[in-house]
C-alpha cells in the first residue's frame, strides 16, 4: 500500500509516473480551484447562493484549468530522466560526494 506522496512523487519509489499519479494531481488541483472560487464568492463576497448557482459555470472551468496543469505536470514528469534522478540522489548524498563522482566520470 502506499501513501499519497508516493503517488504524488512516484519517482521516489522508483516508479513512473502513471495513470494513479495523473488523477491524483487532477482531484487536488480541481479541490484547489473549487476551493478558491468558493473562497472567493462565498466567503469575500457572502454570497453562498451566487456560488452554488455559478456551479455550472465554475466546475467545468475548473476541470479544465486542472486537466490543462495535470497534463503539464504529467508532460514535464515524463520528460524527467534516470540521469536527472539519479544526479538528484548524488546530490542529496552530499556535496563532496556528488563532486567526486562529477570528478571521477571526466577522468
Amino acid at each position: 500500500m502506499s501513501s499519497l506522496i508516493d503517488i504524488a512523487f512516484p519517482y521516489r519509489r522508483r516508479r513512473s509516473y502513471g495513470a494513479a499519479s495523473f488523477a491524483f494531481t487532477f482531484l487536488v488541483l480541481l479541490f484547489e480551484v473549487e476551493l478558491l472560487a468558493f473562497v472567493g464568492v462565498a466567503i469575500a463576497a457572502r454570497q453562498l447562493q451566487l456560488w452554488w448557482d455559478l456551479q455550472p459555470i465554475v466546475f467545468p472551468t475548473a476541470c479544465l484549468i486542472s486537466l490543462a496543469a495535470a497534463a503539464v505536470f504529467w508532460w514535464r514528469a515524463r520528460s524527467w530522466s534516470k540521469r536527472r534522478v539519479e544526479t538528484l540522489e548524488a546530490w542529496a548524498r552530499g556535496g563532496t560526494t556528488f563532486g567526486q563522482q562529477l570528478a571521477q566520470k571526466r577522468d
